[in-house]
Order: structure tokens, then sequence, then C-alpha cells
């Protein structure tokens, strides 16, 4: 199956009251364990990568200094490999951090695209991602905002005045046509150091005011619970990336333990593979337990 709409699948998890769950991958054997999760469950994914994920493997010049690309590569293997499997998935730029970066994903047949001006004053987060999403849409694709403060990797904690506001929200729905929009309500991206305080009443009061699809990022370590209560209160999709890296991460290092001998690649690398499935099958499990409700 060719890689889907992005948009389409989000569509269909909201009318049946879930969540597409979208799974950050860095390489072909976390990208082969989400979708073999996918394939054997029978429910779509959405797959995703950032930019540094991109300049890994993207053009360099003969100083070693990256070029551009990258997105080629993953949009290669990536259809290939939804292709074989059969499962249904929408590719997508995950925090991306230029129109150039969206441009070179979206030529290469990603079917959404994010800006992340978050960090950028409310304006000039609009106007950016305005622009963002005018060349998705040309292209027939889908484009992500984001607006208020994420935690984590963004190096501020999410309190509740970073918290995404419901006026703005509604605000920059309008002013940019955001095909679904990441917002803050406590979660963080990476590693929690406590136990994260998520705003759920936040969330119902944003879907009461726009008709755009919410997301949920940072979701890796949060319970089953507050999951499942951030899908019912409205969010139509969820990101995952650390615990699928600490997946591949584990099955890695038991498999060169279990095959300290082998220098072959290929005798480890299924333990890897099985590791990132396990974890994506469960969340996959999670986000689409109401699908027969």
């Amino acid at each position: 199956m060719p890689i889907v709409s992005s948009l389409e699948l989000l569509n269909r998890a909201r009318e049946r009251r879930c969540a597409v769950p979208a799974f950050n991958v860095d390489n072909l054997e976390m990208t082969v364990g989400v979708a073999a999760a996918a394939a054997q469950s029978g429910r779509p994914v959405i797959i995703q990568t950032i930019p540094r994920t991109l300049k890994a493997f993207g053009r360099r010049n003969y100083s070693e200094e990256f070029i551009d690309g990258g997105a080629s590569v993953f949009a290669s293997m990536i259809a290939a490999i939804a292709d074989e499997s059969g499962a249904e998935i929408g590719l997508h730029l995950d925090h991306g951090d230029c129109a150039r970066t969206a441009a070179q994903c979206l030529e290469a047949g990603y079917t959404s695209v994010m800006l992340d001006g978050s960090m950028l004053p409310f304006e000039e987060n609009s106007a950016r991602t305005a622009e963002v999403v005018r060349m998705a849409h040309i292209v027939g694709a889908a484009a992500e905002g984001e607006l208020g403060v994420i935690g984590g990797k963004e190096e501020t904690d999410a309190k509740a005045g970073a918290y995404t506001r419901v006026d703005e929200a509604r605000l920059f729905a309008e002013q940019t046509g955001v095909d679904s929009l990441a917002i803050a309500v406590g979660t963080a991206h990476g590693l929690y150091k406590g136990v994260p305080l998520i705003n759920i009443t936040r969330i119902a009061d944003i879907r009461a005011a726009v008709n755009t699809h919410l997301v949920l990022h940072g979701a890796s370590g949060l319970a089953d619970g507050i999951i499942e209560a951030t899908i019912d209160a409205g969010i139509s999709k969820i990101n995952f990336a650390t615990e699928l890296r600490q997946a591949y991460t584990r099955g890695l290092r038991e498999g060169m333990a279990r095959k300290e001998d082998e220098f072959d690649p290929k005798a480890y690398m299924p333990y890897a593979i099985a590791r990132v499935r396990e974890v994506a099958a469960v969340k996959i499990a999670l986000c689409y337990s109401g699908w027969e409700r």
C-alpha cells in the first residue's frame, strides 16, 4: 500500500473517537518495527522524522558539512516498506525548523509537514506557519503547527502559564488554516523527571473552540489512563519518540550481548526491530482502544 494521506487518517480517527499514533523513526530498523506492528494490528499509523534525522542521512560536501536532502531517502524507504507490509502509513515531518525543510519533504512525498514556531512571538509563528500551510495545501498535503510551550527538549517547563490559551488557539487556527495543532497542556519531550500533570480540561476547551485536529506531543512515559483521557477530550494524533528509541537501544544491546562474537549487523538487528515492534503494538492498541465502541 502506498503512503496515505495523514489528514484522512486523522479524520477517520476523530470520527471514531480515537487518535492516530505517530512514531518518530531514525533508521530502517525502527521503520520496519513500526510497520510490522501496524500491519499486524490492521490500524493506520503515521511515521515521522525530525530535521536532525534527515540531516543525518542527507547530502554532504567534501568537508562533510551538511547541505540538504535526507527527506527523499526516508520517503523512498518508508514508501517501499508500506507497500511491502500492506500497512496504512502516513508520512510526516515533525518539528520542522523552516519552510525550506518542509518544501523538501513535500517534494519527496511526505503527506504532512510541521512548522514548529512555538518559540517565536505569536504573530511571527502564525505568519511562518501559514506559509507552510499554503505550501502543503498546494500539493494536497496537510500541515501542523504548534502553539504554547511543551517542556523537555524545548528547555522550558510546561507550567500553567505556558499552556496553550484557548483564545490564541482559535485565532491561530483562523490565521494559519492549519490542519492540526500541537498544544501545550503539561506534556514534555524526552523523559519525565516526575509525575506530569496533564490539563485535560484545557484540551476539551480548545477542542470546543477550534475544528482543527489537536496533537499531543511528549506522550512517551504517560500512563495509559492519561492518554485515553486526552483522546476522550479531543486529541486526534499522539506522538511517541523517546519510548521507541529506548526500545531500539535495548534491543540492540540485547542482540549484541547475545551475539557478542558476531560482526554482521544482521545477526543482532532483529532484536532491535522486535523491541520497537513490541512498543509500537502497545501504543497502537492504546490509541485505537475506542475503535469498536
